[in-house]
């Protein structure tokens, strides 16, 4: 394939589509190395697509609303609504980059402005249940990898990382003395850095797996290794739930699944405010806390303060309920009943 062209160099809507693409994600350097990924994969499909239903190789002037749409609806058949959405979402920013380039554009504005999103039903994943978390950490604990592979899933149940941010975690991220983690911005979603609280469970994992497990290596080296001594990939991280699924018996088992079970927990455990959780879970957004953190067992619900607690405590006489606070009762003169 020819060198990816720049913006300079780029006369018109007769571009080649292929060549424009590194140029374009070049142009969106806000995105995550994973979001970066997704819409390459996502645009290389279009292209790919084009070709075959056009008969010939696509050209920028392609990115138009009947082709696109009709590209969309062909993912959502053969694909699903999801990938349908992400198509749009890239396909949108490129025409977006593409107009305000002056290079493909409509009365100076996206040519794409007026394709709707693919409608996706909001399927919310579920997290584990108590019984089901501490058998996959129990399983965790089996076979040959058996001290790094609890590390990861007490990892992912202590600070609910993303799949990318824990790959990405160096040995230089963990801070045992000050008990946190950190997620550096190039492996986050969100694009931004943060620090995580590490608690003790979490804690105790992580210094048992470098101190005993993990041979000695630099600062920057990775933090989870995979049996040869290499940084461990996505697909490992995928070949260790497919055998944790197989173990534990939970058949949806997916490492994200840990992180909805982490964000319910926290929410359960009064760990921190919903601020708190979001801060910690990466999210730019309160409505994404909405969609991880799941609602408490009725059992829990029942045994927690009842909503008139802070109310009853603010009052003098605070250590008794409202029905233990009825004014004295007096007889009445007239017909001997009593009456408050």
């Amino acid at each position: 394939m020819a060198a990816p062209r720049r913006w300079q160099d780029m006369r018109g809507p007769d571009t080649p589509l292929e060549e424009v693409i590194e140029s374009f994600l070049l142009h969106r350097n806000d995105l995550s190395e994973v979001t970066a990924g997704n819409y390459r994969r996502a645009i290389r499909m279009f292209t790919a697509w084009c070709e075959r239903e056009l008969g010939r190789l696509p050209v920028v002037a392609d990115v138009e609303p009947g082709t696109v749409e009709a590209f969309l609806r062909f993912r959502k058949t053969t694909g699903s609504a999801e990938s349908a959405r992400v198509a749009w979402v890239a396909l949108r920013s490129l025409a977006n980059a593409l107009a305000e380039l002056h290079i493909h554009q409509e009365d100076g504005d996206s040519v794409l402005r007026r394709v709707r999103q693919p409608k996706v039903k909001d399927e919310q994943r579920r997290n584990l249940t108590d019984t089901e978390m501490y058998r996959l950490i129990e399983r965790a604990s089996e076979g040959e990898t058996a001290c790094r592979d609890r590390a990861i899933v007490m990892t992912l149940l202590g600070t609910g990382l993303r799949r990318a941010e824990l790959i990405g975690l160096r040995l230089c991220d963990v801070e045992m003395v000050e008990r946190q983690l950190r997620v550096r911005a190039s492996t986050s979603k969100s694009v931004h850095a943060r620090e995580i609280a590490l608690y003790p469970e979490t804690l105790k994992e992580l210094d048992r797996y470098i101190r005993d497990f993990r041979a000695e290596g630099d600062a920057n080296d990775a933090l989870f290794v995979g049996r040869r001594g290499g940084p461990l990939t996505a697909q490992g991280i995928k070949r260790l739930f497919d055998r944790l699924k197989l173990r534990t018996g939970i058949r949806d088992l997916t490492a994200h699944m840990l992180r909805h079970t982490w964000a319910t927990n926290f929410n359960r455990s009064g760990t921190g405010s919903a601020f708190d959780l979001q801060m910690e879970g990466g999210w730019t957004t309160p409505r994404m806390v909405q969609r991880y953190a799941k609602v408490r067992p009725l059992a829990e619900r029942r045994r927690a303060p009842s909503p008139f607690t802070a109310s009853r405590l603010a009052l003098p006489n605070s250590g008794k309920r409202p029905a233990e606070m009825r004014p004295p009762q007096q007889r009445s003169v007239l017909s001997g009943r009593q009456t408050a």
